[in-house]
């Protein structure tokens, strides 16, 4: 089924995690580390030839899957809790956003402090 003048290849390229072998500039990890603290840099990252550095691009691209995850998560948190609220009032069920989104951030704060530290992690760690 592959030909060799596919310009469509069936596998899909697995993007190894890079090996942190060079210096790293203080600009690099902090495009990086605001890659997950904030949604917008990631966007950046990827929309950008930042993508096609090792460090910045790998982290960006990580860190945009992992804002869309939370996004999703969060709104379908919100749809749920609509949801039961539609059929029974339950006072203070919102507050599990609240949790979800506390969680969720102190988690992609801690993921953007040991970028900023120039580790190489991949998520779930």
């Amino acid at each position: 089924m592959e030909s060799s003048g596919s310009r469509f290849p069936l596998k899909a390229e697995h993007r190894e995690i890079p090996t942190p072998g060079k210096e790293l500039s203080m600009k690099d990890k902090t495009l990086a580390s605001l890659a997950y603290i904030l949604w917008i840099p990631s966007l950046y990252i990827v929309m950008t030839k930042k993508k096609k550095d090792e460090f910045v691009g790998f982290h960006g691209g990580q860190a945009l899957i992992l804002w869309i995850l939370i996004f999703l998560g969060f709104f379908g948190l919100r749809f749920l809790v609509n949801l039961v609220w539609s059929f029974y009032y339950i006072p203070y069920l919102d507050l599990i956003e609240v949790l979800f989104a506390s969680a969720a951030w102190g988690y992609a704060l801690s993921c953007g402090y040991r970028c900023y530290q120039g580790e190489v992690f991949s998520i779930p760690h």
